[in-house]
């Protein structure tokens, strides 16, 4: 009889300690007031995430900002690019948006290799970049409209574009 109380009590403890870190996790990374907002974007399934800058809401610009990005903010559709040279998913999309540029005069163009962080400063920090490429699209106000988080075809970053200079 002692036996089985002691298997029931070690059943209940771990029980309560799986509710515990259940609960827990819930807490810490499930919701309520958090400054993330998940986007499903493309034909593709790409997701990308905006921490600190939900979808539509203006950015604040940071120290350690490159100056071209400083100098657009707000003013006019930035589209900003980061790739690893070599992968062939990020050269792809880098083709794209190199193609694309030329038919949106009116945007600032960004792109960086991720491999040069003395290029890019603290671009990183203020739009989460999850992994490359990525592209994320930003209205003349300041907003980040879309994010583009793994390969993007051109059919869909090109309607994505027109879409951002839409009032």
């Amino acid at each position: 009889m002692f036996e089985r109380s002691v298997k029931w009590t070690s059943i209940l403890f771990l029980a309560l300690c799986l509710g515990v870190v259940l609960l827990t996790t819930g807490c810490l990374f499930g919701g309520g007031g958090s400054a993330t907002t998940t986007l499903s974007i493309g034909t593709g399934g790409t997701v990308g995430t905006i921490t600190g800058a939900a979808e539509g809401q203006p950015l604040h610009a940071i120290d350690g900002l490159p100056q071209q990005f400083v100098q657009a903010l707000a003013n006019r559709p930035i589209v900003v690019l980061f790739y690893i040279s070599g992968n062939a998913d990020d050269t792809s999309v880098l083709d794209t948006v190199n193609r694309l540029s030329s038919s949106f005069s009116s945007y600032v163009f960004l792109t960086y290799d991720y491999k040069n962080p003395d290029s890019y400063g603290t671009l990183t920090s203020l739009l989460d970049i999850p992994y490359t490429p990525y592209v994320a699209l930003i209205d003349g106000a300041g907003a980040v409209q879309k994010v583009f988080s793994g390969y993007v075809d051109e059919g869909s970053l090109n309607q994505a574009l027109v879409n951002l200079g839409k009032p």
